[in-house]
């Protein structure tokens, strides 16, 4: 554990989105190594998905984020799709209505399926995914977003339109105030009980040894002994 991560490269679990992007893949084997990987080692892995492939509208993507969640990684990037120079991605232009930035790094704006404030949800989606769930600061936390049995996906698009309302910003945000807006989103939104959030999240924050209290929370546990140490990011997402 902690010594080893893997890239997976899945991008879409769409079967339709695949074929538009010539990209062959055994979904049932990729499963299944997936579950042994997680069952058996202690690999790190890091799996990704893109936003903005041909044929691949809200609905679908949704739908492969909640089926890669549901496998465990320790992290998923969700990427926007960006035209490099050169590559196979140009011949959907015209068809898929593919429109993207002039500046580098060319990343989508919109498509036929995926209108532009759709596209400027989801980067904000992968910006706070980024920060909240995959950092390993929250990992008891986050899944308490979708702790009624519903979609993982839809209830962190949720969580994270909140944010966006409520900051105004993605970026140059604390990790104490990314804390308590999930506090608040969980207790105040969502409807949570206050102790039982709370009490999960300040298991989450003392889990790294030598944080200060957090000031919204009206009672915490004292932070246990330091855990043993592999690479920062993923020695957060260890049992």
């Amino acid at each position: 554990p902690g010594g080893v991560q893997l890239e997976v490269g899945i991008q879409t679990f769409d079967a339709a989105t695949s074929a538009n992007i010539s990209r062959r893949q055994n979904v049932t084997r990729l499963e299944d190594n997936l579950r042994y990987l997680r069952a058996e080692t202690g690999v790190h892995i890091h799996a990704d998905l893109i936003v903005g492939l041909p044929g691949e509208d809200l609905e679908t993507f949704g739908r492969g984020f909640d089926r890669l969640v549901a496998l465990g990684p320790q992290e998923i990037q969700v990427g926007i799709l960006k035209r490099l120079r050169g590559t196979p991605i140009v011949r959907h232009d015209q068809e898929w209505e593919m429109v993207y930035s002039p500046a580098p790094p060319y990343e989508i704006l919109r498509n036929r399926l995926l209108d532009f404030p759709t596209i400027q949800r989801l980067r904000a989606f992968a910006r706070f995914w980024d920060l909240v769930g995959n950092s390993g600061h929250f990992r008891e936390t986050v899944p308490l977003l979708w702790a009624d049995g519903g979609s993982a996906f839809a209830g962190f698009l949720t969580f994270s339109d909140w944010v966006t309302a409520r900051l105004g910003r993605r970026h140059s945000i604390a990790l104490v105030q990314l804390a308590e807006v999930l506090f608040r989103f969980l207790t105040e939104v969502r409807g949570g009980d206050r102790e039982g959030v709370g009490a999960v999240l300040a298991r989450d924050w003392h889990r790294q040894s030598g944080r200060e209290r957090l000031p919204f929370l009206d009672a915490e546990p004292l932070a246990p002994a330091a855990q043993r140490r592999a690479a920062k990011r993923q020695a957060r997402h260890l049992a």
